[in-house]
């Protein structure tokens, strides 16, 4: 046999057995192969680039899916995974070869050092939460510091959380603004406030009094959880799971036309004067509290009110976002509430037009003049009841779906978050491009999340679409894809939870209070969204979906 040239391996196998011109032919093919793969690469780019993001929302989906799972092990990140080979926009440079898109999703990852599902958010006092998207728990005790605890200690270094469900008015360390303060008042402002408070609350019972001046010797909170919207986390009276809202209305039976349940006869406002007054203006009320009793107590409440066409829904305060189970187990009982409490009433109602507000006692000679004709006319008073049948406004469904998350889970996530954010604002994090220049456009990476959900998305905006109606078109696209289920389909009404679309009520930049998110904030409009994300790199937000 004739010698092959070149080498062997130790099984005796030749290396290479080419003849010359296969050895010419591999030559010619190694010389093009370069500019073959060149031409496919621009033609794939090509491609891409002629499709939208939202038509390539499956292929950056995966992408990013397959780049958390390969990293699920050395941190928790917010998507994709660093690459410190490409550098531009400061220390980071966009190579061209791939999308923005793709590009961002890596750069802009952070690779946290806690990973809550190993490591939980620890609350120091009793209780738990059952289910929550990040994990928390709460005990008395435990190995480590606290992330968070219920009583304030000057020594202790985790944020202190107040929760309480009272009304400021008797509990002044519920008003949010002394509620963070951390330095009790010297002595001459003691003075000050006490003359202050006998000047502009002498008409206040002495408890009420008592109650505000108690104010000057409370230090501060870092979390507020009260009924009010602007606290960290709202602990309101409503929920779906409480009151069975859309409960079908029943035939009224009662002679008396409206029924009270008042026990408390020492109340910060004038709900007992009104009652009197209303009592003067010829309008029978049935009483079974303690206040004014007529008829006899010690019954299921909601079953009684279900028999009358109106309800004395008064409050002991008359405080912004005080709104008690009087307003909610009203609407169950689909009696028509009469309202004295929260000024902001109309922020709780399930229509315009569902209720009557007692604003000050000059309005008792009106609204008993309203009742009245109500009464008398069936289908006026039906309007008010139309809510039952038609369903609830957007704005009542929204703030009810709050709820829909336990406030025990809502401040978990109100602790992680911080803690993540912290992290982020490290020396490492804050170098992220978060945009991307591809010629003469930019690609903005944001991210959003649902309410009462803890991981954020990834969506992006470019510069010759960044618009209100963009960023919302980009929410919508995103979660449509991803199949979401909004977090309160299970608790709301089944005759509430629709279908399988989604709506957009609200997207607001993550971090305002629910009463920003809910009533007062809103973008002025193009520019002011887009100078938001040019001066929030990476800017997150929030979506309420209804």
């Amino acid at each position: 046999m004739p010698k092959l040239r070149g080498s062997r391996t130790h099984e005796g196998l030749p290396i290479s057995d080419a003849s010359p011109i296969s050895v010419s032919n591999k030559k010619r093919w190694s010389t093009l192969m370069p500019w073959l793969i060149a031409l496919v690469v621009i033609a794939q780019l090509t491609f891409l680039g002629r499709l939208g993001i939202a038509k390539n929302a499956t292929y950056f989906h995966s992408w990013r899916e397959l780049l958390r799972k390969q990293h699920s092990s050395s941190g928790v990140k917010v998507a994709g995974v660093r690459n410190s080979g490409i550098r531009g926009l400061g220390r980071h440079r966009y190579s061209g070869l791939e999308t923005c898109e793709e590009w961002l999703e890596r750069e802009d990852t952070v690779v946290y050092s806690r990973d809550f599902n190993k490591d939980p958010i620890w609350i120091s006092t009793s209780g738990d939460v059952k289910t929550c998207a990040v994990n928390c728990s709460f005990r008395s005790k435990w190995i480590r510091k606290a992330d968070a605890t219920f009583k304030l200690h000057k020594k202790s270094k985790a944020p202190s959380v107040h929760r309480s469900m009272e009304s400021a008015s008797y509990y002044a360390e519920n008003n949010i603004t002394q509620a963070r303060r951390y330095d009790p008042w010297t002595i001459n402002s003691m003075v000050l406030q006490r003359q202050h408070v006998s000047e502009h609350l002498g008409s206040l019972t002495w408890l009420c009094r008592y109650k505000i001046l108690a104010i000057l010797l409370m230090e501060g909170f870092d979390i507020v959880m009260t009924t009010s919207l602007s606290s960290d986390v709202p602990v309101g009276y409503f929920s779906w799971a409480e009151y069975d809202i859309m409960a079908p209305v029943i035939p009224k039976s009662e002679k008396a036309l409206a029924a009270a349940f008042i026990s408390n006869c020492i109340a910060c406002n004038f709900r007992l004067e009104a009652l009197l007054e209303l009592e003067k203006e010829n309008i029978k009320i049935d009483s079974y509290g303690l206040c004014h009793r007529n008829r006899e107590g010690g019954v299921d409440k909601v079953e009684i009110l279900k028999r009358y066409k109106f309800s004395l829904a008064f409050e002991n305060s008359n405080e912004e976002d005080y709104v008690t189970e009087k307003f909610f187990q009203s609407l169950v009982a689909g009696s028509v509430p009469v309202v004295i409490g929260a000024p902001n009433i109309e922020d709780f109602a399930p229509s315009s037009d569902s209720y009557l507000h007692i604003k000050d006692l000059k309005d008792v000679r009106s609204i008993a003049e309203q009742m009245k004709y109500l009464a008398g006319n069936p289908d006026a008073y039906n309007r008010l009841l139309r809510w039952k049948q038609e369903g609830p406004a957007d704005t009542f469904k929204a703030l009810l779906d709050m709820a829909a998350v336990h406030s025990s889970c809502r401040l978990c996530i109100h602790i992680a978050t911080a803690i993540w954010e912290k992290e982020e604002k490290d020396s490492d994090a804050k170098k992220r491009p978060c945009k991307c220049n591809k010629g003469s456009e930019t690609v903005y990476h944001l991210y959003v999340r649902e309410r009462g959900r803890f991981e954020m998305d990834s969506i992006f905006l470019r510069s010759g679409n960044m618009t209100l109606k963009a960023l919302e078109a980009a929410v919508h696209t995103h979660f449509k894809f991803r199949k979401h289920v909004p977090i309160w389909k299970p608790e709301r009404p089944e005759s509430l939870r629709g279908g399988d679309e989604l709506k957009v009520y609200r997207i607001y930049p993550l971090g305002l209070t629910q009463r920003q998110a809910l009533y007062t904030f809103k973008f002025k409009g193009d520019a002011d969204l887009k100078n938001h994300i040019e001066n929030n790199p990476c800017a997150k937000f929030e979506v309420i979906f209804v």
